[in-house]
């Protein structure tokens, strides 16, 4: 029977692993990707029907594929999770008749057995083969059938986070988008023209120029007017506030209305609204922070302490407490995080960095604006769209061009590769720390066993150098980029003023770089350098924000470079991108100031919470008598043997040590949250951490059990000749004997005692 089953076993084992690479593969391999899409189609093609519901929704999240493919592939999908789950609830079953197989035979013991039919071969009427034969198909169909569902449900799930997602980055990218536009529409650019410049920096401006994109694909490759491309644009797209714009825009262009004003006056609204969100994002956050405070910082000392007053009289909960210290704790600071980033996101505020701007602006750096523009002829390109071998050849070799000059600017500059993005030094500092550890790791290791407290000096010790190197880093890179992005309004506005008296650019850039513009004055220097090394004027400013790296001075050297093509009166143009800017800085510091009070409340919370946790530890626990004084006869004749029968029988070390682990595990959530509230990101809390961590650490080694320095290779039951008391005084004995139980100072002299 075994000998049957094993290649059955092993045959549908290499059936899961196959589907669930095949899954897996399809995700990182475009080729297995179209593949699997092919086999959809000749399969599934017939069996999907018509949903303008499910088309749009694909069509919103921006998908790759069209609706009926993707339809197709979630059939095909449904049908390889139920083949994987049909296998896995059979070895579910396999299990779990094993663990009954012991139950059912004692059952099998008891007198009402015989009259149930119940016996070892678990059969009622039907006989074992039959019964094990239903059991299997049942299982299969079952686990199957969820499978299937799931995966189902899943993917069509899938597009309608993708749209709640874009929805909200559209929105939030409309009040740049209509600066943009605006500039370039004062300008005298064509609104198309306008469009297309938009729509080639999606890494500046995000999924709002990708949504926008639509619309010049149904000029350019379908040959549509502009209104009928625009009327598409908003009937797909998922923001309602978009859509309105679109229909708004189009009556605009119908009427022959005037687009500068037009445009105008919807920055002008976005910026109130933008601002009227910020408000709704401040009250949000205010709640979330105190909700906060009471339930994962309050709530859990005051569970803690209650868990404590039960250990000491009622019952041991020591597994209780270790359970909300190690499990709770991270996991609902956890899930607090992802909802404060939910909400982050939702108002446009994200920890994103700003490689994806900075990235687009190095690739269009040197590009005229015919190799800019999409839709532009090559005589490379093919009537179709296509690419031909010589394209794709010189497409792989810039692509490993690319891949090389990263390397090489990597081992030329590393310093100011890790200033620029402080997370690449996680890269180096991680394996130092980590060789750290391990170099000390043998000390752990006591002749007795593990020394948890060696063990735990290591562990803080090396993941509080992490923390803190790449908190300093990150701090001076933010200091830099505030100061920066603080001078840039008065350097744009300085720049308008000049030319609207009648300056061309380069003589403003001239006349500006003589004046103190602060932490931009030598960049300014450099891009009149450039100009003077004969540079136009837009390579100098494209250097300019390449060097700087902030993905909003990307955007003003894009709206600049793109403007000064349309026409030379930039003025402006220079002050629409000054005021959009400055809005910007506005609702940030807003935002910072508000938050800042609840920073520190989270501050103060945590030092509550380290010194009850430390006053409990030190003044509670040491006290408690080694054993009960009445006797367990005595307590059992008052009737108080339930209530205090544990009383004195405390592991002190144990509830030690999980305050300790306490303090460390809050230090680290509570400074993440903290940075995550206050600037919107959890990498800002990185100092946070670092600061909280290291006071409770230092806390812990300061305040808690006598520090004593012993001489190297002293163990337990030797002596020393000095010792550092908890006074920390040093002071001279004839000896010292080493305990489990502390330090025995042993005096020669009466007078030495006193």
């Amino acid at each position: 029977m075994v000998g049957t089953a094993t290649p059955v076993l092993l045959v549908s084992l290499v059936v899961m692993l196959f589907i669930f690479g095949v899954w897996i593969v399809g995700k990182l391999s475009p080729r297995v990707d179209t593949a699997l899409s092919r086999i959809a189609m000749t399969l599934f093609q017939r069996f999907v029907s018509a949903s303008s519901e499910r088309q749009r929704r694909v069509e919103a999240a921006f998908l790759t594929t069209t609706y009926r493919n993707y339809a197709a592939k979630t059939m095909l999908f449904a049908v390889m999770a139920f083949i994987f789950s049909a296998i896995l609830g059979v070895y579910i079953l396999t299990v779990v008749l094993a663990f009954l197989e012991p139950i059912v035979a004692v059952l099998s013991q008891l007198p009402v057995a015989a009259p149930l039919g119940l016996s070892l071969d678990f059969s009622l009427s039907l006989s074992a083969q039959v019964t094990l034969i239903l059991l299997i198909v049942g299982s299969a169909l079952l686990f199957g059938s969820i499978g299937a569902a799931i995966s189902y449900w899943v993917r069509w799930w899938l597009p309608s986070s993708a749209v709640d997602v874009r929805k909200r980055n559209i929105n939030e990218g409309l009040t740049r988008a209509t600066a943009f536009m605006y500039a370039l529409s004062r300008g005298g650019m064509e609104f198309p023209q306008i469009l297309r410049t938009f729509t080639t920096y999606q890494g500046i401006y995000g999924e709002t120029s990708r949504e926008m994109s639509v619309a010049v694909r149904e000029i350019d490759m379908f040959g549509r007017d502009i209104i009928t491309a625009l009327r598409r644009m908003s009937s797909r797209t998922p923001s309602e506030q978009f859509k309105t714009f679109s229909e708004n825009l189009t009556s605009v262009l119908q009427s022959g209305g005037n687009l500068s004003q037009f445009l105008e006056e919807q920055f002008e609204r976005f910026r109130k609204e933008s601002e009227e969100r910020q408000e709704d994002l401040l009250e949000l956050l205010a709640t979330i922070a105190e909700g906060y405070v009471t339930v994962l910082v309050a709530g859990m000392l005051f569970f803690i302490t209650i868990l404590l007053i039960f250990g000491l009289t009622i019952s041991n909960t020591l597994t209780l407490l270790q359970l909300i210290i190690y499990a709770v704790i991270p996991l609902g600071n956890a899930v607090f995080a992802l909802l404060v980033q939910q909400q982050l996101d939702q108002f446009g505020i994200s920890g994103v960095g700003t490689d994806s701007g900075v990235e687009a602006l190095r690739q269009r750096s040197l590009a005229t604006p015919a190799s800019v523009l999409p839709g532009t002829d090559s005589e490379s390109t093919r009537p179709d769209g296509g690419y031909t071998g010589r394209d794709r050849e010189n497409s792989r070799m810039l692509a490993l061009h690319d891949r090389l000059y990263r390397v090489k600017n990597a081992l030329r500059n590393p310093i100011e590769i890790v200033f620029w993005n402080p997370t690449k030094l996680l890269w180096v500092t991680v394996p130092i720390g980590l060789l750290m550890f391990l170099l000390r790791a043998p000390a752990v290791f006591a002749a007795d066993g593990i020394s948890i407290r060696i063990l735990d000096d290591l562990l803080v010790q090396s993941v509080l150098f992490v923390i803190l190197t790449y908190a300093i880093v990150r701090f001076f890179y933010k200091r830099h980029i505030t100061r920066i992005e603080k001078a840039t309004p008065e350097f744009l506005e300085r720049l308008a003023s000049l030319n609207e008296a009648g300056m061309s650019i380069v003589q403003a850039v001239d006349r500006v770089r003589g004046t103190d513009i602060g932490v931009l004055s030598p960049e300014v220097d450099r891009i009149w350098r450039d100009l003077q090394y004969g540079s136009t004027v837009d390579d100098a400013f494209v250097r300019f924000g390449r060097r700087v790296r902030t993905t909003a001075i990307a955007r003003v050297v894009t709206l600049l470079t793109n403007a000064m093509r349309a026409s030379g009166n930039m003025g402006p143009v220079i002050r629409i991108a000054a005021e959009q800017h400055r809005a910007e800085l506005s609702l940030r510091r807003q935002r910072r100031q508000e938050m800042f009070t609840y920073l520190i409340v989270i501050y103060i919370a945590f030092l509550v919470f380290i010194v009850i946790i430390v006053s409990i530890n030190e003044m509670l626990v040491p006290n408690i008598p080694e054993s009960s004084p009445i006797d367990s006869g005595e307590l059992e004749a008052l009737g108080a043997g339930g209530a205090f029968g544990d009383f004195g029988g405390v592991n002190q070390a144990s509830y030690t040590l999980v305050f300790f682990h306490a303090s460390l595990i809050q230090a680290i959530c509570a400074g993440f949250v903290a940075g995550q509230l206050g600037e919107g990101s959890l990498r800002d809390g990185a100092k946070h951490a670092a600061v909280m961590l290291a006071m409770a650490y230092f806390v812990f080694i300061l305040l808690t059990s006598p520090i004593a320095a012993v001489l190297p290779g002293d163990v337990p039951g030797e002596s020393a000749d000095v010792v550092i008391d908890g006074d920390n005084t040093l002071q001279n004995f004839d000896e010292v004997s080493l305990s489990e139980g502390g330090f025995v100072a042993v005096y020669a002299d009466e007078d030495d005692r006193e």
